[in-house]
């Protein structure tokens, strides 16, 4: 165990000089988001695929450095949404989903790692969409302007298909559907892929309907990549920021008021409703904290303490925004014209129906990978399957052997049982670590005190754990039925603040509206898978399911080989009655 835990501290030494001897040699990350479409309803959803780009490299390769992207919204008046995309090897994903309140006007997506704000001159990824409020008359101040649309802009239709099809037909082979048999409402299809070059790809693809709504002129990936490829020559960097090569770094303040000296104790992050996001900081002398994560999934409630500080004493605490909010730029006017009234009213009556019904919920989780802390396998107690008590104290005397509660100086101490390094038996003493639903409790006397009917399970992990710098021999997950820690007390200096993590990745199919007798079908988005990797001659088979009307769609996809090779590729279909 001993050569296993040097092994791994050795290992994790290695990969963080190797990533900041990366950083410091000048990696040029630049972003691509590509999108499900450029125009949108007040209430619709962004659906995001991303990539990151290593450009100080001959060839455009994805960057394997940061782990974590930013996204924000702008409108004319600044920010208005923000959002984390996590990144594995260079590809992330996410949705945004715009409040129904959202004025009507052109809006900017801005994206940026933190790599990247280590050059001087930063190169935000930039992309602008049209956003129309079919609810409200409200528009952006100064962004909107009655009339028919310009020579600059395109129906979507024409936007998907500006580039010429047959030049993309070398990389990627697409077969929509049964040769000869037409595609029909209220059925579904078969896409099959094939990866007809000799290098590995990875891509996005969509099938959405194609309307009168005209999308802002954007650069496909085939066209992006040469355009920054040119700003990278002869990039300087400051080294301001340290690039998040395994999660997000998240840093705040704390203050305190009390006799005891602050700077020489931990500070501990954990975030609910998980396994084992839980991290630690020293705390410098102004009370400055750092948690390097693995990146913490969704919008958590978070609790930061400082264990063994006076409980009387006023502690509190601020996370830093990670977010620059960019200087606001101008954003293009938005020309709204009569001729969109139709689709409009179309998606908007789609849009409603789908936030009544839910079915802006009905998406796919990608999963994702997980935190090796609690890889061992754990010895589980579902507590249904054995009889209730009222005490927990009950709970372990009867029949959870591996736990025993002990006083030790006054102190409520909850040990485990574990195998030693002289394979004896043993219990842990004054460093278990104990999770509510997430939450690291270091007061064992509350866990005592908790009450047993609430908790579904208990799992128990014998062995010896690092956590930054702190150390445990033994962790005990106490998960609740509803997971948002039930009756949990707290002391007066602990505090919990809700936190924006990274988005969990998701996909949109649709097969959960199909099979939902209750949910009207008008969806105009059939299809979002944000990350699709093939080898070569690989293939793979999406099925999409059709709406229960007919119209004409497009199916969309880009991508790029693993020789730095982009590409796009569209095709339109007819679903008929």
């Amino acid at each position: 165990m001993k050569n296993k835990i040097l092994f791994l501290s050795l290992y994790l030494i290695t990969l963080v000089y190797t990533n900041i001897c990366k950083a410091q040699s000048g990696v040029s990350e630049r972003l691509y988001i590509s999108t499900d479409r450029g125009a949108y309803i007040a209430g619709e959803v962004m659906w995001l695929s991303v990539y990151c780009f290593d450009i100080s490299k001959s060839k455009d390769m994805l960057s394997d450095l940061s782990n974590v992207a930013y996204i924000e919204i702008h409108n004319s008046n600044g920010v208005v949404m923000t959002s984390k995309i996590a990144l594995t090897g260079g590809r992330g994903s996410g949705r945004i989903t715009f409040p129904p309140n959202l004025p009507t006007g052109n809006y900017r997506l801005t994206g940026y790692t933190k790599q990247m704000l280590n050059e001087e001159k930063v190169e935000y990824f930039e992309k602008i969409f049209s956003l129309y409020n079919t609810l409200t008359s409200e528009r952006v101040p100064g962004n909107v302007t009655i009339g028919e649309d310009d020579a600059k802009k395109s129906p979507a239709l024409d936007q998907s298909l500006k580039n010429d099809i047959s030049q993309n037909e070398k990389f990627i082979s697409l077969e929509i559907g049964e040769k000869g048999k037409e595609i029909t409402k209220n059925s579904s299809f078969k896409l099959a892929l094939k990866n007809i070059t000799k290098e590995r790809m990875t891509l996005n693809i969509s099938v959405v309907r194609s309307d009168s709504i005209p999308e802002p002129d954007s650069p496909l990936l085939m066209e992006y990549l040469p355009d920054v490829r040119k700003s990278s020559v002869g990039a300087r960097f400051t080294g301001k920021y340290t690039p998040e090569y395994e999660g997000e770094i998240i840093k705040g303040r704390i203050f305190y008021e009390g006799s005891d000296l602050i700077t020489e104790k931990i500070a501990f992050l954990s975030a609910a409703n998980g396994e084992s996001d839980i991290y630690t900081s020293s705390i410098d002398s102004s009370g400055n904290i750092v948690f390097y994560t693995n990146s913490i999934y969704g919008d958590r409630n978070i609790v930061v303490e400082v264990p063994k500080t006076d409980s009387n004493s006023k502690m509190s605490f601020e996370i830093f925004d990670p977010f620059v909010k960019t200087t606001n730029k101008p954003v293009p006017s938005l020309i709204l014209g009569s001729r969109i009234e139709k689709s409009l009213n179309e998606r908007s009556i789609e849009m409603q129906i789908g936030r009544r019904f839910g079915a802006d919920t009905l998406f796919e989780r990608i999963s994702v990978k997980r935190d090796p802390l609690l890889s061992i396998k754990p010895v589980v107690y579902k507590l249904d399957d054995y009889t209730r008590f009222t005490l927990m104290q009950e709970v372990v005397v009867e029949y959870v052997s591996e736990l025993r509660f002990r006083k030790v100086d006054e102190r409520t101490d909850l040990q485990v049982r574990w195998v030693d390094g002289y394979n004896s038996m043993t219990y842990s003493r004054d460093n278990t670590l104990v999770l509510i639903d997430g939450i690291a409790v270091f007061d064992h006397k509350r866990v005592m005190d908790y009450d047993p009917l609430k908790v579904k399970s208990i799992s128990i992990y014998g062995s010896k754990f690092f956590i930054g710098l702190a150390s445990y021999a033994g962790i005990v997950s106490i998960k609740t039925y509803k997971g948002n820690f039930p009756g949990l007390t707290f002391n007066k200096n602990v505090r919990i603040v809700d936190y924006q993590g990274v988005q969990y990745p998701c996909r949109f199919t649709g097969k959960d509206i199909v099979s939902a007798s209750n949910i009207p079908d008008l969806r105009s988005l059939l299809l979002w898978e944000p990350h699709i990797d093939l080898s070569s001659s690989d293939k793979t088979d999406l099925t999409v399911y059709t709406p229960s009307y007919p119209g004409k769609f497009i199916v969309k996809l880009e991508g790029i080989t693993s020789n730095g090779t982009p590409f796009n590729y569209s095709k339109v279909i007819n679903v008929n009655n």
